[in-house]
């Protein structure tokens, strides 16, 4: 059993370092089932397009840069299995965004998803997003 002053040791050690670079990346949410896409670390502003869909806005974005930096799917592994992507392998995000616009025709979300989304995943090189964690793990 370690000490208080071993574990405060390892706690300072652990949160000494700087922190790494920000990278932009897309990323399954398992505890709230969303899977999240973002370009930028900053203050965001959460902006309802949809019940599924939701825009990330920068709250300070300065001249010059882009005011979206991000989304969000919400209920992401029931979207999946009622539009027939599979948890069983990282999904690729152009293919979601598709099965976004197939079940979701209104146009807010369309000129979202073609405006928006398809552009920030584009630029920033976002092809993936894991899953892996939306499966069921085995006892």
């Amino acid at each position: 059993m370690k000490t208080p002053e071993q574990i405060g040791a390892e706690v300072k050690k652990l949160f000494s370092g700087e922190p790494g670079e920000f990278r932009p990346c897309a990323y399954f949410d398992d505890r709230l089932d969303c899977i999240r896409v973002i370009v930028r670390d900053c203050s965001v502003l959460e902006t309802r397009v949809h019940e599924r869909l939701t825009v990330l806005e920068d709250m300070y974005y300065p001249a010059g840069r882009k005011q979206y930096v991000g989304f969000t799917v919400k209920g992401a592994r029931h979207f999946c299995r009622e539009n027939g992507i599979s948890l069983a392998a990282p999904i690729a995000v152009g293919k979601l965004l598709d099965a976004i616009l197939a079940a979701f025709p209104e146009p807010a979300v369309q000129i979202f998803v073609n405006g928006v989304a398809r552009e920030l995943v584009k630029e920033e090189k976002i092809e993936v997003v894991d899953v892996s964690g939306a499966l069921p793990q085995s006892a």
